[in-house]
Protein backbone atom coordinates (compact mmCIF):
# COMPACT_ATOMS: atom_id res chain seq x y z
CA UNK A 1 0.00 0.00 0.00
CA UNK A 2 1.71 3.20 -1.18
CA UNK A 3 1.34 6.49 0.67
CA UNK A 4 -1.19 7.59 -1.98
CA UNK A 5 -3.44 4.78 -0.69
CA UNK A 6 -3.50 6.30 2.80
CA UNK A 7 -5.79 9.07 3.95
CA UNK A 8 -3.44 10.71 6.41
CA UNK A 9 -4.99 12.62 9.29
CA UNK A 10 -2.46 15.02 10.78
CA UNK A 11 -3.65 15.36 14.36
CA UNK A 12 -1.98 18.48 15.64
CA UNK A 13 -1.77 20.36 12.35
CA UNK A 14 -1.85 23.45 14.58
CA UNK A 15 1.40 22.37 16.27
CA UNK A 16 4.95 22.90 14.92
CA UNK A 17 5.67 19.41 13.54
CA UNK A 18 2.11 18.87 12.30
CA UNK A 19 2.17 22.23 10.53
CA UNK A 20 5.26 21.26 8.55
CA UNK A 21 3.92 17.78 7.75
CA UNK A 22 0.73 19.36 6.39
CA UNK A 23 2.73 21.77 4.27
CA UNK A 24 4.95 19.01 2.91
CA UNK A 25 2.04 16.74 2.01
CA UNK A 26 0.21 19.61 0.30
CA UNK A 27 3.30 20.40 -1.78
CA UNK A 28 3.40 16.76 -2.93
CA UNK A 29 -0.36 16.52 -3.57
CA UNK A 30 -0.78 13.70 -1.05
CA UNK A 31 -4.16 12.87 0.46
CA UNK A 32 -4.29 14.36 3.94
CA UNK A 33 -6.42 16.30 6.36
CA UNK A 34 -5.14 18.60 9.07
CA UNK A 35 -6.98 18.49 12.38
CA UNK A 36 -6.49 20.54 15.53
CA UNK A 37 -5.27 18.26 18.29
CA UNK A 38 -7.98 19.63 20.59
CA UNK A 39 -10.73 18.69 18.12
CA UNK A 40 -12.99 15.70 18.73
CA UNK A 41 -14.61 15.82 15.30
CA UNK A 42 -14.81 12.43 13.62
CA UNK A 43 -12.68 12.58 10.47
CA UNK A 44 -14.27 12.18 7.06
CA UNK A 45 -12.61 9.17 5.47
CA UNK A 46 -12.32 8.20 1.83
CA UNK A 47 -13.71 4.70 1.42
CA UNK A 48 -10.86 3.68 -0.88
CA UNK A 49 -8.11 4.87 1.45
CA UNK A 50 -6.68 3.32 4.60
CA UNK A 51 -6.68 5.86 7.45
CA UNK A 52 -3.35 6.83 9.01
CA UNK A 53 -3.23 9.04 12.10
CA UNK A 54 -0.09 11.13 12.62
CA UNK A 55 -0.45 12.45 16.18
CA UNK A 56 1.79 15.38 17.05
CA UNK A 57 1.28 16.77 20.57
CA UNK A 58 3.33 19.79 21.63
CA UNK A 59 5.54 19.48 24.70
CA UNK A 60 4.55 22.88 26.08
CA UNK A 61 0.76 22.52 25.83
CA UNK A 62 -0.71 20.94 28.96
CA UNK A 63 -3.90 19.72 27.29
CA UNK A 64 -2.20 18.05 24.32
CA UNK A 65 -1.46 14.80 26.14
CA UNK A 66 -5.13 14.22 26.98
CA UNK A 67 -6.09 15.15 23.43
CA UNK A 68 -3.52 12.70 22.06
CA UNK A 69 -5.01 9.93 24.21
CA UNK A 70 -8.40 10.61 22.64
CA UNK A 71 -6.99 10.38 19.12
CA UNK A 72 -5.03 7.19 19.83
CA UNK A 73 -8.33 5.64 20.96
CA UNK A 74 -10.11 6.98 17.88
CA UNK A 75 -7.45 5.39 15.66
CA UNK A 76 -8.15 2.03 17.29
CA UNK A 77 -11.86 2.44 16.58
CA UNK A 78 -11.22 3.31 12.94
CA UNK A 79 -8.64 0.55 12.37
CA UNK A 80 -6.11 3.23 11.49
CA UNK A 81 -2.37 2.91 11.73
CA UNK A 82 -0.74 5.34 14.18
CA UNK A 83 2.40 7.45 14.01
CA UNK A 84 3.01 9.11 17.39
CA UNK A 85 5.50 11.95 17.69
CA UNK A 86 7.09 11.44 21.10
CA UNK A 87 10.19 12.93 22.69
CA UNK A 88 13.67 11.94 23.78
CA UNK A 89 12.89 13.92 26.94
CA UNK A 90 11.70 10.52 28.14
CA UNK A 91 15.39 9.93 28.93
CA UNK A 92 15.60 13.01 31.12
CA UNK A 93 18.33 11.54 33.31
CA UNK A 94 20.37 10.16 30.40
CA UNK A 95 24.08 11.00 30.56
CA UNK A 96 25.13 8.87 27.60
CA UNK A 97 23.87 8.15 24.09
CA UNK A 98 20.50 6.43 24.38
CA UNK A 99 19.07 3.74 22.12
CA UNK A 100 15.52 2.50 21.67
CA UNK A 101 16.34 -0.47 23.92
CA UNK A 102 17.17 1.69 26.94
CA UNK A 103 14.62 1.77 29.72
CA UNK A 104 13.19 5.29 29.67
CA UNK A 105 13.95 7.43 32.70
CA UNK A 106 10.56 8.83 33.70
CA UNK A 107 11.65 11.48 36.17
CA UNK A 108 9.35 14.34 35.19
CA UNK A 109 5.62 14.74 34.79
CA UNK A 110 6.11 15.35 31.07
CA UNK A 111 8.23 12.24 30.50
CA UNK A 112 5.71 10.15 32.42
CA UNK A 113 2.86 11.59 30.35
CA UNK A 114 4.61 10.66 27.11
CA UNK A 115 5.42 7.21 28.52
CA UNK A 116 1.67 6.67 28.89
CA UNK A 117 1.03 7.91 25.35
CA UNK A 118 3.63 5.50 23.99
CA UNK A 119 2.09 2.61 25.89
CA UNK A 120 -1.35 3.41 24.47
CA UNK A 121 0.00 3.79 20.93
CA UNK A 122 1.84 0.47 21.21
CA UNK A 123 -1.48 -1.31 21.83
CA UNK A 124 -2.19 -0.71 18.16
CA UNK A 125 -0.41 -3.53 16.27
CA UNK A 126 0.41 -1.12 13.44
CA UNK A 127 2.13 1.77 15.14
CA UNK A 128 5.28 3.84 14.86
CA UNK A 129 6.60 5.90 17.75
CA UNK A 130 9.18 8.49 16.72
CA UNK A 131 11.08 9.97 19.66
CA UNK A 132 12.40 13.34 18.55
CA UNK A 133 15.44 15.17 19.91
CA UNK A 134 15.76 18.80 21.01
CA UNK A 135 13.18 20.33 18.71
CA UNK A 136 14.20 23.50 16.88
CA UNK A 137 11.19 25.51 15.70
CA UNK A 138 11.74 29.25 16.27
CA UNK A 139 7.99 29.49 16.84
CA UNK A 140 8.31 31.16 20.23
CA UNK A 141 8.24 27.98 22.31
CA UNK A 142 11.69 26.43 21.83
CA UNK A 143 15.19 27.06 23.22
CA UNK A 144 16.26 29.15 20.22
CA UNK A 145 13.26 31.46 20.64
CA UNK A 146 14.03 31.79 24.34
CA UNK A 147 17.64 32.79 23.64
CA UNK A 148 16.59 35.48 21.16
CA UNK A 149 13.98 36.80 23.57
CA UNK A 150 16.44 37.07 26.47
CA UNK A 151 19.31 38.73 24.60
CA UNK A 152 17.07 41.53 23.36
CA UNK A 153 16.57 42.70 26.94
CA UNK A 154 19.71 41.30 28.63
CA UNK A 155 22.60 41.38 26.13
CA UNK A 156 24.93 39.38 28.41
CA UNK A 157 23.78 35.79 28.59
CA UNK A 158 25.40 32.97 30.58
CA UNK A 159 24.89 29.47 29.18
CA UNK A 160 25.78 25.96 30.23
CA UNK A 161 28.84 24.40 28.57
CA UNK A 162 28.59 20.86 29.92
CA UNK A 163 25.37 19.06 29.06
CA UNK A 164 24.95 18.28 25.37
CA UNK A 165 21.92 17.82 23.13
CA UNK A 166 21.23 17.44 19.41
CA UNK A 167 19.18 20.30 17.91
CA UNK A 168 16.49 18.87 15.63
CA UNK A 169 14.94 21.17 12.99
CA UNK A 170 11.17 20.82 12.82
CA UNK A 171 11.08 20.62 9.02
CA UNK A 172 13.54 17.71 9.07
CA UNK A 173 11.20 15.84 11.43
CA UNK A 174 8.36 16.33 8.93
CA UNK A 175 10.52 14.92 6.12
CA UNK A 176 11.32 11.85 8.23
CA UNK A 177 7.65 11.20 9.04
CA UNK A 178 6.75 11.38 5.37
CA UNK A 179 9.61 9.03 4.45
CA UNK A 180 8.38 6.50 7.01
CA UNK A 181 4.82 6.71 5.68
CA UNK A 182 6.13 6.00 2.19
CA UNK A 183 7.76 2.75 3.33
CA UNK A 184 5.53 1.16 5.93
CA UNK A 185 3.63 -0.82 3.29
CA UNK A 186 6.83 -2.58 2.20
CA UNK A 187 7.18 -5.03 5.11
CA UNK A 188 5.37 -6.19 8.22
CA UNK A 189 8.29 -5.68 10.59
CA UNK A 190 8.72 -1.90 10.33
CA UNK A 191 6.41 -1.08 13.22
CA UNK A 192 7.95 -0.01 16.51
CA UNK A 193 9.92 2.78 18.16
CA UNK A 194 12.67 4.90 16.57
CA UNK A 195 14.85 7.85 17.51
CA UNK A 196 15.59 10.89 15.37
CA UNK A 197 17.60 14.04 16.05
CA UNK A 198 20.07 16.31 14.30
CA UNK A 199 23.71 15.51 13.59
CA UNK A 200 26.26 16.95 16.04
CA UNK A 201 25.79 17.14 19.78
CA UNK A 202 26.50 20.57 21.27
CA UNK A 203 26.27 22.45 24.54
CA UNK A 204 23.81 25.26 25.11
CA UNK A 205 26.65 27.78 24.70
CA UNK A 206 27.80 26.33 21.37
CA UNK A 207 24.24 26.25 20.08
CA UNK A 208 23.71 29.89 21.07
CA UNK A 209 26.89 30.86 19.22
CA UNK A 210 25.58 29.19 16.06
CA UNK A 211 22.16 30.80 16.46
CA UNK A 212 23.64 34.28 16.86
CA UNK A 213 25.90 33.81 13.85
CA UNK A 214 22.79 33.26 11.74
CA UNK A 215 20.62 35.89 13.44
CA UNK A 216 23.24 38.63 13.07
CA UNK A 217 22.69 38.54 9.32
CA UNK A 218 19.20 39.95 9.92
CA UNK A 219 19.35 41.82 13.24
CA UNK A 220 21.84 44.09 15.01
CA UNK A 221 23.11 41.96 17.88
CA UNK A 222 26.56 43.55 18.22
CA UNK A 223 25.98 44.29 21.91
CA UNK A 224 25.30 40.65 22.77
CA UNK A 225 27.93 38.82 24.81
CA UNK A 226 27.70 35.09 25.47
CA UNK A 227 29.48 33.62 28.47
CA UNK A 228 29.75 30.16 30.00
CA UNK A 229 28.72 29.38 33.52
CA UNK A 230 27.99 26.25 35.51
CA UNK A 231 24.24 26.18 35.92
CA UNK A 232 23.78 28.63 33.04
CA UNK A 233 20.84 28.60 30.66
CA UNK A 234 19.84 25.26 29.14
CA UNK A 235 16.69 24.07 27.36
CA UNK A 236 13.75 23.98 29.75
CA UNK A 237 12.68 20.64 28.28
CA UNK A 238 15.95 18.83 27.68
CA UNK A 239 16.46 15.83 25.36
CA UNK A 240 19.66 13.76 25.44
CA UNK A 241 21.93 12.57 22.65
CA UNK A 242 20.50 9.52 20.85
CA UNK A 243 21.63 6.66 18.66
CA UNK A 244 19.89 6.68 15.26
CA UNK A 245 21.06 3.30 13.96
CA UNK A 246 17.62 1.65 14.05
CA UNK A 247 16.04 4.37 11.90
CA UNK A 248 18.81 4.12 9.32
CA UNK A 249 18.96 0.31 9.20
CA UNK A 250 15.16 -0.04 8.97
CA UNK A 251 14.15 2.87 6.74
CA UNK A 252 17.46 4.02 5.26
CA UNK A 253 16.87 7.45 6.83
CA UNK A 254 19.96 9.36 7.93
CA UNK A 255 19.86 12.11 10.50
CA UNK A 256 20.76 15.51 9.09
CA UNK A 257 23.12 18.32 10.01
CA UNK A 258 21.13 20.68 12.20
CA UNK A 259 23.25 23.72 11.30
CA UNK A 260 21.77 23.72 7.80
CA UNK A 261 18.28 23.49 9.26
CA UNK A 262 19.08 26.30 11.69
CA UNK A 263 20.06 28.59 8.80
CA UNK A 264 16.79 27.71 7.02
CA UNK A 265 14.60 28.34 10.03
CA UNK A 266 16.34 31.58 11.02
CA UNK A 267 15.88 32.89 7.49
CA UNK A 268 12.18 31.98 7.58
CA UNK A 269 11.84 33.52 11.04
CA UNK A 270 13.16 36.92 9.97
CA UNK A 271 11.16 36.88 6.75
CA UNK A 272 7.93 36.35 8.72
CA UNK A 273 6.28 39.78 9.06
CA UNK A 274 4.60 38.75 12.32
CA UNK A 275 7.96 38.53 14.12
CA UNK A 276 9.08 41.51 16.17
CA UNK A 277 12.85 41.99 16.30
CA UNK A 278 13.06 45.58 17.38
Amino acid sequence: MAISSFHTHIIGADRPVGRYISRLMAEQNLIHRGVSIASTERPMLQSSARPAYVISPALNEDTDVESAKFWIGRAQEEGALVVLLSTLHRYLGGKETVTEQYAADNTSALSEAFAELEMLAAENPQHIILRVGQLLTLDGSDFASRILSVIRSEPTLALDMQREFEPTPVDDVAIVVLAMLRQIHLADDLWGTYHFSGVEAVSSYTFAEALLAEARQFEDLTAVELTTQEGGMTPEVWAPVADHTALFHTFGIKNKAWRQGLARLVRAYYHDPSKETA
